[in-house]
C-alpha cells in the first residue's frame, strides 16, 4: 500500500531544522537586544511628553478647570524624576549587557557548531543549543524588566497624568457643547457616557454631567440631515436635550455596582431628596468601567472633600471660575435668620415672610 506525506525521518528533520532556526534567531538578535533600546525608548518617550503634558494642564486651567489641585505638582515631580529615571535605566542596561555578553558569545559559537553537518546527526547538540537560547532569551527579558522597574514610579506618574488630562479635556469638551448655560461658579468636574435606565419614557442614552453645584443628564441624538445614495448619511447633527437638572445638595446618596455574569455592566444609582422635585431614584449604566470613580466624585462633592482639593493657583484673566458664593445671613425684609443655601441654589426664600434673596458671587 502506497504511503503519502513525509516519513518519520523527514518529520524529525523538519522539527530539528525549526528548533535550530529558533536558536539562530535568538543568537542573531541577542547583541542588539543587549542595547535595551526599546526599554530605554519607553522611558525617553515619557520624558519627551512632559512638556506637552505641562501645556495640557495649563490649557485645562485656561478652559476653566478648577479641580485637581495636584496636577501641577504631579507634573513638576515627574519633571524632577525624569533625568534620574533615564540615567538609572541606562546604568542598569549597561550592567545587564556586561553580565550577559558572555552568554551571547557562547550561544553564537554553539549555534555555528550545531548548524554544521546533518541536523539528524546533531540532534543532541541542537536540542542543547535550543535550551541555551531559551535561557538567554528569558535572561534578556528579565534584564529588560529590571531596566523598566527602576523607572516604574516615573512611568506610572507620567501615564497617570496623561490619562487624567485626556479625561479632563474630554469632560470640558462635553460641557462646552452642552444644551444648558452654566452659572459662573459651577465649575465642570466630570462627564461620562451613560444610559438612563429608569427614565419615565424608557432607556435613554446620553451624558451624565457633574459640576460643583449641579447634576445633569443630557440626552444626545444624532440626526441625519442629508443622505447621499439613499443609504449613506452625508450630513448629520447632534441634538441635545437636558432631561435631568438637579442641585448637588438634593442628592441624598449614590452607589456603584456591577451587573451581569460574563460581561459586567457598570451601574450607578443616585437617590434624590423629595424636595428635588424630580425622580427619587436615577439608575445609570455607564459605558466605561468608571461607576466607582463617578460614585467617589459624587461623595467627595457632597462631603466637601473635593472642594479642599481645588486648584489654588491663578486662573485666566477675567475668569470667574472658583469665585465663592455669598448670601444674606438675615432676611433683609423681616430680619429672620437665613439658612445657608443648598449647594447649587441661586436664591433663598425666607421661611417667615417669603422674601426672596439672591445667592450671588462673592469676591473671595
Amino acid at each position: 500500500m502506497a504511503s503519502y506525506g513525509p516519513s518519520d525521518k523527514d518529520l524529525r528533520r523538519m522539527t530539528l531544522a525549526g528548533t535550530l532556526a529558533y536558536a539562530q534567531s535568538i543568537a542573531s538578535s541577542a547583541t542588539a537586544a543587549l542595547a535595551f533600546e526599546d526599554a530605554l525608548g519607553e522611558i525617553n518617550q515619557r520624558v519627551a511628553s512632559l512638556n506637552a503634558l505641562a501645556e495640557s494642564v495649563a490649557r485645562a486651567r485656561a478652559r476653566g478647570y478648577a479641580w485637581g489641585g495636584d496636577l501641577e505638582q504631579v507634573g513638576n515631580a515627574a519633571q524632577g524624576q525624569a533625568r534620574a529615571a533615564f540615567e538609572g535605566a541606562r546604568a542598569e542596561s549597561t550592567r545587564a549587557a556586561a553580565a550577559l555578553r558572555g552568554q551571547v558569545a557562547a550561544l553564537e559559537r554553539d549555534v555555528r557548531r550545531a548548524a554544521s553537518g546533518d541536523v539528524l546527526r546533531n540532534e543532541g547538540i541542537i536540542n542543547s543549543v535550543a535550551a541555551q537560547a531559551r535561557g538567554l532569551d528569558e535572561a534578556i527579558k528579565a534584564a529588560r524588566g529590571r531596566v523598566l522597574a527602576g523607572a516604574a514610579q516615573f512611568i506610572g506618574a507620567v501615564d497617570g497624568l496623561a490619562a487624567r488630562m485626556k479625561r479632563i479635556h474630554w469632560t470640558l469638551d462635553q460641557f462646552e457643547g452642552g444644551s444648558f448655560k452654566m452659572q459662573p461658579e459651577e465649575n465642570p468636574i466630570f462627564a461620562a457616557k451613560a444610559t438612563w435606565e429608569d427614565h419615565p419614557s424608557g432607556k435613554v442614552e446620553g451624558l451624565l454631567m457633574l459640576t460643583a453645584h449641579r447634576v445633569r443628564f443630557e440626552y444626545q441624538e444624532e440626526v441625519v440631515l442629508e443622505r447621499s445614495f439613499v443609504f449613506f448619511a452625508s450630513k448629520t447633527e447632534v441634538r441635545r436635550k437636558l432631561l435631568l437638572d438637579t442641585l448637588v445638595g438634593h442628592v441624598a446618596g449614590s452607589a456603584a455596582g456591577e451587573r451581569g455574569l460574563l460581561i459586567k455592566d457598570q451601574v450607578l444609582t443616585l437617590r434624590m431628596h423629595p424636595q428635588s422635585g424630580g425622580p427619587s431614584v436615577v439608575t445609570l449604566e455607564l459605558d466605561d468601567d468608571i461607576a466607582g470613580e463617578v460614585d467617589a466624585v459624587i461623595k467627595q462633592i457632597l462631603s466637601g472633600d473635593l472642594e479642599r482639593g481645588r486648584y489654588r493657583g491663578p486662573m485666566p484673566t477675567g475668569s470667574r471660575v472658583g469665585v465663592p458664593v455669598k448670601w444674606p445671613e438675615r432676611c433683609e425684609a423681616c430680619g429672620a435668620g437665613m439658612q445657608p443655601p443648598v449647594k447649587g441654589q441661586t436664591y433663598l426664600t425666607c421661611e417667615y415672610c417669603k422674601a426672596r434673596h439672591d445667592v450671588t458671587l462673592g469676591e473671595g
